[in-house]
């Protein structure tokens, strides 16, 4: 009895090691570097956009571009998204087909007959979800005023797109131009030194005719006595 007590193995202890440091580290690592590459999987998704939908996109575009240089609103309205908004260079902002509208023919006054713009897209688009894109690019607004004088405008213009029932529409139009480069100011100004100058030139023509007047009226009496 003694002697088994003698012969029995020692009981066995299971210690467990702690992570170091180290260890957690690249746990770390490999956790970004799995949510970096879900995270990617849709972007790379989204870069290979179907050409359906970029001629979609483009079509938006042009029929924008057509109604802006023809004054026919009646051709944008289907492709702008029930909550758009439009932002002019003057910072004025739009909800309403109608009140644009209005605004974009106030454009037209007694200098200004005509106005012309083309766009040019720069590339890449950017696709922000299956249903949603950026595009963006400089547009060239020429003004043609009646007195035969034109000049160019460069502007700068950020659309968002978005798909909505089928079809990709304007959420939001925004254009930008450098204020220190107007050709409406500068074609107003000289009309405005053209405008002073015909009255300077008719002032004087009529001043000359009431003296010239002034002068019979007085040699009338003379002659007479």
């Amino acid at each position: 009895m003694a002697s088994s007590l003698f012969t029995q193995s020692p009981p066995t202890y299971t210690i467990k090691q702690r992570p170091t440091s180290g260890y957690r580290c690249w746990q770390l690592l490999w956790s970004i570097l799995l949510v970096l590459a879900i995270w990617n999987v849709p972007q790379c998704a989204l870069a290979d956009a179907n050409q359906q939908d970029i001629n979609g996109i483009i079509r938006t575009r042009e029929m924008a571009l057509q109604a802006l240089n023809t004054r026919d609103f009646s051709k944008i309205e289907p492709y702008l998204h029930p909550t758009f908004t439009i932002t002019t260079v003057d910072n004025r902002v739009f909800h309403k087909v109608q009140d644009f509208e209005n605004y974009w023919n106030q454009q037209f006054s007694s200098s200004i007959k005509d106005i012309k713009m083309t766009l040019k897209v720069d590339t890449p688009k950017r696709f922000l979800s299956p249903e949603t894109a950026v595009s963006y690019g400089d547009a060239i607004a020429t003004f043609y005023f009646r007195d035969g004088n034109s000049a160019n405008m460069a502007m700068r213009w950020t659309a968002v797109m978005q798909k909505f029932q089928g079809r990709w529409t304007i959420q939001s139009l925004h254009f930008s131009s450098n204020l220190l480069n107007n050709p409406v100011l500068n074609g107003a100004q000289q009309v405005g030194r053209a405008t002073t100058v015909a009255a300077g030139a008719g002032g004087f023509l009529l001043g000359a005719v009431g003296m010239l007047l002034w002068h019979r009226r007085r040699k009338q009496p003379t002659e007479r006595v």
